[in-house]
């Protein structure tokens, strides 16, 4: 019998032990925002490739790959703190084998470091990055009876030369219902800007009936030129003439806030050399 109850509190007490949680805690510190910025670093410059190994003032601050060449790092734009002033940047990126072949080569360019969020755009492998202020906070709406989303837009895109400016471009969302007409989520934006307030885009049911309450799938945007024309591109590797661009099956959630940028070069005779994307962040 002592040998049961011995058993018995044995397998008790093991119980006792695997109920208890042991806590896992990282070293975090408050970002001292008198002294540092908060920059977010997106590759803009209209080539795709991969690039790795990010320094700022010569210290390391990632080596993650990205396999799409328009974000850094990997899929997502994420800030890093970096200190008030002139900074330094060395970006690594790896040659491209594929056609257009681009030679491997290492960017290096200097940038002033101001208090608040920024995004910093590498447009031009021999100039500075675009410094763009990311704003802290969205418009104020009524979380029930409003289902928005908040959405600016920047513009990176240029001509086929890959050095002239495309021009201003007015970008513009079409929902997935029969019928539907375009809504101009922002207009004439220039090169290395953004508009400068958010755009309340209204998340609607398939039905278009009343506001939807999470996520509207499926939706398209275009890009349209200063003169209203939806901007025009290659559509396939054979294609030796344009037909409009769009860019399809989107998602966008009630309460998140978007910065969409447009990047990339026109081609010129077929699409070997065209390259546009049309990518996002989330501001907050």
């Amino acid at each position: 019998m002592k040998k049961i109850y011995f058993i018995v509190f044995a397998m008790l007490s093991l119980a006792f032990i695997s109920c208890q949680t042991n806590e896992i805690t990282f070293p975090m510190d408050t970002l001292d925002t008198s002294k540092y910025s908060e920059i977010r670093l997106l590759n803009v410059i209209p080539v795709t490739g991969t690039s790795d190994t990010l320094l700022f003032n010569g210290q390391n601050y990632s080596s993650v790959s990205t396999s799409l060449g328009g974000y850094y790092p990997n899929s997502t734009p994420k800030y890093f703190a970096v200190p008030f002033g002139s900074t330094n940047i060395s970006l690594r990126f790896l040659a491209k084998t594929t056609t257009p072949k681009v030679d491997a080569f290492t960017y290096t360019g200097t940038m002033t470091a101001a208090q608040g969020k920024w995004s910093a755009y590498i447009y031009d492998k021999t100039k500075a990055p675009m410094l763009l202020k990311d704003a802290d906070l969205v418009p104020t709406t009524d979380a029930w009876a409003d289902t928005v989303c908040f959405i600016k837009v920047a513009n990176f895109f240029m001509k086929a030369d890959g050095v002239t400016p495309f021009g201003k471009i007015t970008l513009k969302a079409k929902k997935n219902i029969t019928g539907a007409d375009w809504e101009t989520v922002a207009t004439n934006i220039d090169f290395g800007a953004q508009s400068a307030d958010y755009y309340l885009y209204k998340l609607k049911n398939t039905a278009n009936s009343k506001p939807w309450s999470g996520i509207e799938p499926s939706i398209t945007f275009a890009i349209f030129d200063s003169n209203g024309t939806q901007y025009q591109q290659f559509t396939s590797a054979t294609a030796t003439t344009k037909g409009a661009y769009s860019s399809t099956s989107w998602s966008l959630g009630k309460g998140r806030a978007y910065v969409i940028y447009l990047n990339g070069k026109e081609g010129t005779a077929n699409n070997s050399d065209q390259f546009i994307r049309l990518g996002y962040f989330n501001v907050l």
